[in-house]
């Protein structure tokens, strides 16, 4: 399953449980999870009643989706359209059980990952949206990347028939500050590894340092985003659905020599093992530091903040991002209004409302560059649109096993503090080995 994790402050990882135990959980959660907190009224075979789901609160997507609803009413006039609001928490431990009985609803926002969405699709619980994947060109105009989170084959996410689809993203990336880069000599950001390292080093030589709070997730991004700096989409199907064998000699040797290499040469903070992830970010918001490698969830901090120089975003040179499309919409297999679901789906993923998500702080998938307005989607959206254009989306380092990212963040910190990078890929393959499926 898929856990937002809340850090100090409210910051967020997002952790993915293995398939062990799917089948079993998904049994007990049909026979037993109680249906109290999702009670809604069934609609007859017949009815002309369309019910929606979502837990989106006072997000870019909530408001988007909500327009798009009014214009679906206005489209339908004929239709009742029954909304109800639920919250992540209700989905995450009562999904499947409500799925399986005459309350589910048309249509759903639901929780990416194996033990959602996965164990759903394995149960019969979701529709297959094949069929409308090709009658609506879902399949050609989202990037294999971004599909991958709502495909499923026998519950592992990544591979096979669609049961969900996404309609808005996250990623990782570098955020700069372009005064202090320009007053170190440094006009452009890195577009390669090498031009990466020989600007770390001229900052270094000013007297500046890039910003991480190597204590807590700040350290578990940054190596994975090394690691997908050299690595392809065949690397994430091995590492994250186990399609083959992972080569540690390579990818993730490549991100802890790079970070002991960087230790050694000083461009990080000599305390970076002791620092947390706010106080980090605070620095950089500050000034006080030239770049930090974060993700999304920072966006909104930075305009909030207002902090008094100009900065830009460049993405990890390489190959992949670290990042993810959203969580999902889905058509329950008892929907009774399956069309109108798939319609609706089509409805987000069209242009007039991908724009209406951007220019509303969101992250869309599929929106028109030129028509955005918002001045924080327009540095966002720049950067992803490169990731989606190069079908490079990696995920996230801690979801292939459970507990993954306790050992990668504890892992992290003693590389910060030893720099022994054999050490720490020790580790991460040593516990990656014993608990994959």
């Amino acid at each position: 399953m898929i856990n937002l994790v809340t850090t100090e402050k409210g910051n967020y990882h997002m952790k993915l449980e293995s398939k062990r135990g799917i089948r079993v959980a998904a049994a007990v959660a049909v026979g037993a999870l109680s249906l109290g907190t999702l009670s809604a009224c069934a609609p007859s075979a017949d009815s002309n009643v369309f019910t929606v789901w979502w837990y989106e609160k006072d997000t870019a997507m909530a408001t988007t989706w909500a327009a798009a609803l009014d214009a679906f009413k206005t489209a339908h006039p004929d239709v009742t359209v029954k909304f109800e609001l639920k919250t992540w928490d209700q989905i995450q431990k009562s999904g499947n059980a409500i799925l399986d009985s005459d309350k589910a609803p048309d249509l759903a926002e639901w929780n990416k990952g194996n033990a959602t969405a996965g164990s759903a699709s394995q149960a019969g619980l979701l529709t297959n949206l094949d069929k409308y994947a090709k009658e609506y060109g879902w399949d050609t105009m989202l990037p294999q990347s971004v599909l991958a989170y709502g495909e499923y084959t026998d519950g592992i996410m990544g591979s096979g028939s669609l049961y969900g689809v996404p309609t808005y993203g996250e990623y990782a990336s570098w955020f700069y500050n372009v005064d202090a880069f320009k007053a170190a000599g440094i006009d452009a950001p890195p577009t390669t590894q090498a031009e990466l390292e020989a600007d770390l080093a001229t900052l270094k030589a000013a007297g500046q340092t890039q910003c991480i709070g190597a204590k807590e997730y700040q350290n578990v991004h940054l190596a994975y985003g090394l690691a997908l700096s050299q690595a392809d989409q065949k690397f994430v199907n091995n590492f994250q659905a186990f399609a083959g064998p992972v080569d540690w000699t390579k990818e993730w040797t490549y991100a802890a020599n790079t970070i002991s290499d960087w230790i050694a040469k000083g461009y990080f903070d000599p305390n970076a093992s002791g620092i947390g992830a706010d106080d980090a970010v605070a620095a950089f918001q500050a000034g006080k530091c030239p770049l930090i490698y974060g993700g999304t969830w920072l966006d909104e901090g930075m305009q909030k903040n207002s902090v008094s120089f100009e900065w830009n975003k460049f993405l990890m040179p390489g190959g992949l991002s670290v990042g993810s499309a959203g969580n999902l919409l889905v058509i329950p297999e008892r929907s009774k209004h399956k069309d109108w679901a798939a319609e609706f789906i089509n409805m987000i993923l069209s242009p007039e409302y991908q724009n209406m998500l951007g220019n509303n702080g969101g992250l869309p998938l599929l929106a028109d560059e030129a028509a955005l307005t918002n001045p924080l989607t327009v540095k966002t959206y720049a950067q992803f649109k490169k990731i989606l254009d190069n079908d490079a989306l990696g995920m996230y380092p801690d979801w292939p096993v459970p507990g993954y990212f306790d050992i990668q963040l504890a892992a992290g910190q003693k590389l910060f503090s030893d720099g022994d990078a054999a050490a720490y890929v020790k580790t991460l393959q040593d516990f990656y080995d014993q608990n994959k499926p």
